[in-house]
Protein backbone atom coordinates (compact mmCIF):
# COMPACT_ATOMS: atom_id res chain seq x y z
CA UNK A 1 0.00 0.00 0.00
CA UNK A 2 2.93 2.29 0.69
CA UNK A 3 4.33 1.54 -2.79
CA UNK A 4 0.90 2.37 -4.24
CA UNK A 5 1.19 5.84 -2.70
CA UNK A 6 -1.47 5.59 -0.01
CA UNK A 7 -0.90 7.95 2.93
CA UNK A 8 0.47 6.33 6.08
CA UNK A 9 -2.44 7.54 8.22
CA UNK A 10 -4.89 5.71 5.94
CA UNK A 11 -2.80 2.54 6.01
CA UNK A 12 -2.69 2.73 9.83
CA UNK A 13 -6.49 3.00 9.96
CA UNK A 14 -6.91 0.01 7.64
CA UNK A 15 -4.39 -2.10 9.57
CA UNK A 16 -6.10 -1.28 12.87
CA UNK A 17 -9.53 -2.03 11.39
CA UNK A 18 -8.46 -5.36 9.87
CA UNK A 19 -6.55 -6.46 12.99
CA UNK A 20 -9.78 -6.16 14.99
CA UNK A 21 -12.05 -7.72 12.36
CA UNK A 22 -14.50 -10.17 13.92
CA UNK A 23 -17.34 -11.78 11.96
CA UNK A 24 -20.28 -14.13 12.33
CA UNK A 25 -21.96 -16.29 9.71
CA UNK A 26 -25.71 -16.01 9.20
CA UNK A 27 -27.47 -19.06 7.78
CA UNK A 28 -31.22 -19.63 7.77
CA UNK A 29 -31.70 -16.78 10.24
CA UNK A 30 -29.24 -18.29 12.75
CA UNK A 31 -25.86 -16.79 13.64
CA UNK A 32 -22.59 -18.59 14.34
CA UNK A 33 -20.20 -17.71 17.14
CA UNK A 34 -17.90 -14.78 16.44
CA UNK A 35 -14.46 -15.53 15.04
CA UNK A 36 -11.46 -13.46 13.97
CA UNK A 37 -10.54 -13.03 10.32
CA UNK A 38 -6.80 -13.32 9.73
CA UNK A 39 -6.68 -12.93 5.94
CA UNK A 40 -8.62 -11.61 2.99
CA UNK A 41 -10.81 -8.55 2.65
CA UNK A 42 -14.11 -7.91 4.34
CA UNK A 43 -16.94 -9.32 2.22
CA UNK A 44 -19.66 -6.86 1.35
CA UNK A 45 -17.58 -3.82 2.23
CA UNK A 46 -17.50 -1.09 -0.42
CA UNK A 47 -13.83 -0.56 0.46
CA UNK A 48 -12.80 -4.19 -0.18
CA UNK A 49 -12.53 -4.03 -4.00
CA UNK A 50 -10.19 -1.02 -3.72
CA UNK A 51 -8.00 -2.71 -1.10
CA UNK A 52 -7.90 -5.90 -3.22
CA UNK A 53 -7.02 -3.88 -6.35
CA UNK A 54 -4.00 -2.34 -4.59
CA UNK A 55 -2.65 -5.84 -3.90
CA UNK A 56 -3.50 -7.43 -7.26
CA UNK A 57 -2.10 -4.46 -9.17
CA UNK A 58 1.34 -5.33 -7.79
CA UNK A 59 1.16 -8.70 -9.60
CA UNK A 60 0.04 -7.18 -12.90
CA UNK A 61 2.56 -4.32 -12.95
CA UNK A 62 5.40 -6.72 -12.08
CA UNK A 63 4.45 -9.15 -14.86
CA UNK A 64 4.17 -6.30 -17.35
CA UNK A 65 7.45 -4.65 -16.35
CA UNK A 66 9.38 -7.95 -16.47
CA UNK A 67 7.85 -8.64 -19.93
CA UNK A 68 6.48 -12.06 -18.94
CA UNK A 69 3.47 -13.41 -20.80
CA UNK A 70 1.82 -12.40 -24.04
CA UNK A 71 2.02 -9.01 -25.72
CA UNK A 72 0.14 -7.67 -28.70
CA UNK A 73 2.25 -4.86 -30.14
CA UNK A 74 3.26 -3.04 -26.97
CA UNK A 75 0.16 -4.01 -24.97
CA UNK A 76 0.54 -6.51 -22.16
CA UNK A 77 -2.08 -9.29 -22.36
CA UNK A 78 -0.25 -11.88 -20.27
CA UNK A 79 -2.84 -11.94 -17.48
CA UNK A 80 -6.62 -12.12 -17.50
CA UNK A 81 -8.20 -11.32 -14.17
CA UNK A 82 -11.73 -11.43 -12.82
CA UNK A 83 -11.92 -10.81 -9.06
CA UNK A 84 -9.42 -13.31 -7.61
CA UNK A 85 -9.45 -15.67 -10.61
CA UNK A 86 -6.27 -15.18 -12.62
CA UNK A 87 -5.25 -16.64 -15.97
CA UNK A 88 -1.61 -16.30 -17.03
CA UNK A 89 -0.96 -16.42 -20.78
CA UNK A 90 2.25 -17.16 -22.65
CA UNK A 91 3.14 -17.98 -26.24
CA UNK A 92 5.47 -20.77 -25.09
CA UNK A 93 5.67 -23.27 -22.25
CA UNK A 94 9.22 -22.21 -21.42
CA UNK A 95 8.12 -18.57 -21.25
CA UNK A 96 5.14 -19.43 -19.09
CA UNK A 97 7.18 -20.53 -16.05
CA UNK A 98 8.35 -16.95 -15.48
CA UNK A 99 4.82 -15.73 -14.69
CA UNK A 100 4.03 -18.15 -11.84
CA UNK A 101 7.53 -17.51 -10.47
CA UNK A 102 6.85 -13.77 -10.29
CA UNK A 103 3.40 -14.31 -8.77
CA UNK A 104 4.73 -16.74 -6.20
CA UNK A 105 7.51 -14.42 -5.01
CA UNK A 106 5.16 -11.44 -4.80
CA UNK A 107 2.66 -13.52 -2.84
CA UNK A 108 5.40 -14.41 -0.34
CA UNK A 109 6.30 -10.72 0.05
CA UNK A 110 2.65 -9.79 0.60
CA UNK A 111 1.83 -12.72 2.88
CA UNK A 112 -0.68 -14.16 0.41
CA UNK A 113 -1.13 -17.78 -0.72
CA UNK A 114 -2.04 -19.25 -4.08
CA UNK A 115 -4.15 -22.39 -3.95
CA UNK A 116 -2.01 -24.85 -5.89
CA UNK A 117 -4.95 -27.31 -5.91
CA UNK A 118 -6.87 -24.83 -8.11
CA UNK A 119 -3.94 -24.00 -10.40
CA UNK A 120 -3.78 -25.78 -13.77
CA UNK A 121 -2.14 -25.54 -17.18
CA UNK A 122 -3.80 -25.99 -20.56
CA UNK A 123 -2.29 -25.69 -24.05
CA UNK A 124 -3.71 -24.40 -27.33
CA UNK A 125 -2.15 -24.19 -30.78
CA UNK A 126 -0.73 -26.42 -33.49
CA UNK A 127 1.83 -27.99 -31.11
CA UNK A 128 -0.51 -28.28 -28.11
CA UNK A 129 0.27 -31.97 -27.59
CA UNK A 130 4.06 -31.75 -27.75
CA UNK A 131 6.24 -30.76 -24.81
CA UNK A 132 4.27 -30.26 -21.64
CA UNK A 133 7.17 -29.54 -19.34
CA UNK A 134 6.33 -29.61 -15.65
CA UNK A 135 5.60 -26.12 -14.36
CA UNK A 136 5.76 -25.10 -10.72
CA UNK A 137 4.08 -22.66 -8.40
CA UNK A 138 6.70 -22.34 -5.71
CA UNK A 139 7.65 -25.93 -4.91
CA UNK A 140 4.30 -27.40 -6.06
CA UNK A 141 3.80 -28.89 -9.53
CA UNK A 142 1.04 -27.39 -11.67
CA UNK A 143 -1.04 -30.12 -13.32
CA UNK A 144 -1.67 -30.14 -17.10
CA UNK A 145 -5.33 -30.66 -18.01
CA UNK A 146 -7.25 -31.39 -21.21
CA UNK A 147 -10.04 -28.98 -20.22
CA UNK A 148 -10.36 -26.11 -17.81
CA UNK A 149 -13.36 -24.32 -16.33
CA UNK A 150 -13.01 -20.56 -15.87
CA UNK A 151 -15.95 -18.45 -14.73
CA UNK A 152 -18.35 -21.21 -15.80
CA UNK A 153 -16.86 -21.53 -19.30
CA UNK A 154 -15.10 -24.79 -20.22
CA UNK A 155 -12.02 -24.42 -22.42
CA UNK A 156 -10.78 -27.56 -24.22
CA UNK A 157 -7.16 -28.11 -25.21
CA UNK A 158 -6.46 -28.50 -28.91
CA UNK A 159 -4.99 -27.05 -32.08
CA UNK A 160 -7.56 -24.24 -31.83
CA UNK A 161 -9.18 -22.54 -28.88
CA UNK A 162 -12.37 -24.51 -28.25
CA UNK A 163 -15.11 -23.67 -25.78
CA UNK A 164 -17.69 -26.20 -24.56
CA UNK A 165 -20.97 -24.37 -23.93
CA UNK A 166 -23.13 -27.46 -23.34
CA UNK A 167 -23.20 -27.14 -19.53
CA UNK A 168 -24.10 -23.43 -19.75
CA UNK A 169 -26.81 -24.23 -22.30
CA UNK A 170 -28.26 -26.96 -20.06
CA UNK A 171 -28.33 -24.61 -17.07
CA UNK A 172 -30.00 -21.91 -19.16
CA UNK A 173 -32.77 -24.28 -20.35
CA UNK A 174 -33.23 -25.65 -16.82
CA UNK A 175 -33.65 -22.12 -15.46
CA UNK A 176 -36.11 -21.23 -18.25
CA UNK A 177 -38.12 -24.41 -17.63
CA UNK A 178 -38.19 -23.67 -13.90
CA UNK A 179 -39.50 -20.14 -14.49
CA UNK A 180 -42.02 -21.43 -17.04
CA UNK A 181 -43.31 -24.17 -14.72
CA UNK A 182 -43.84 -21.69 -11.89
CA UNK A 183 -45.33 -19.01 -14.13
CA UNK A 184 -47.61 -21.27 -16.17
CA UNK A 185 -50.30 -21.28 -13.50
CA UNK A 186 -50.20 -17.51 -13.01
CA UNK A 187 -52.69 -15.28 -14.79
CA UNK A 188 -51.28 -12.99 -17.43
CA UNK A 189 -50.09 -9.64 -16.19
CA UNK A 190 -52.11 -6.72 -17.42
CA UNK A 191 -50.14 -3.65 -18.37
CA UNK A 192 -51.85 -0.29 -18.31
Amino acid sequence: MIKAGLPKWLIDILVCWYEKLVVRVRWNGCYSFEFCVHSGVRQGSSLSPSVFNVFINHFLTSLRSLRYGCHISSYFVGAVLYADDLILLSASVSGLQGSPNVCYHISLDLGLNFNDKKSFCIAFGPRFNECKCPLKLGDKLIEWKSCLKYLGVVFITGAKLTVDTSSITRKFYAACNSVYSKASCMPELAFT
